[in-house]
């Protein structure tokens, strides 16, 4: 029963997190063009015209080893698109255009406030207990945010190297950002 509970629990919590937890091969859709915000920094309104799958350009997603295009999926209440590397996870991001990171459940092993361009955010390693897992929760506005998740395979511990690859993909993303 308790393992039910736990794994219950965690399953929640990634889908929370918006990560789907799944690795292996992505059947991608293509997208087009790029974001082009053009509201005022902060706005709301300006997240919600922004499409997840134009976060990263095939450029910064190749740059970043992941196969390109990504993937639309909605988790929960986040529009994302996930970019994946063959048999070694990926990297997701999730736009939220209702919740600010206040509001997001971001449980880990360590958790840090930390800048990604000239946004606050907040770094979770290891989610949830997951040690493959590493999320950057960017703040776009009190009640907005854009989570990135960088992921290994499942049975990986490497958590340095899922925040590397959440932190480059961060980077990226923040200044497409209204």
């Amino acid at each position: 029963m308790k393992r039910i509970l736990i794994a219950t629990t965690i399953g929640l919590a990634a889908l929370t997190a918006g990560c789907t937890g799944t690795t292996g091969n992505a059947n991608p859709t293509p997208t087009s063009g790029g974001a082009t915000p053009t509201s005022e920094p902060g706005s709301t309104s300006g997240l919600a015209s922004v499409k997840p799958c134009d976060l990263l350009t095939e450029s910064e997603v190749t740059s970043l080893g992941l196969s390109y295009p990504g993937k639309a999926a909605q988790v929960g209440t986040s529009d994302g698109c996930g970019w994946n590397v063959s048999g070694n996870g990926g990297v997701r991001a999730g736009i939220r255009t209702s919740s600010g990171v206040k509001d997001l459940n971001l449980q880990g092993e360590k958790i840090s406030q930390i800048k990604v361009g000239r946004f606050d955010a907040t770094k979770v390693e290891a989610q949830d207990n997951a040690k493959h897992l590493c999320t950057i929760a960017i703040s776009v506005s009190e009640s907005s945010s854009v989570v990135v998740i960088g992921n290994l395979t499942v049975t990986s511990e490497d958590t340095a190297a899922a925040c590397e690859r959440a932190t480059k993909a961060a980077d990226l993303i923040a200044p497409k950002l209204p």
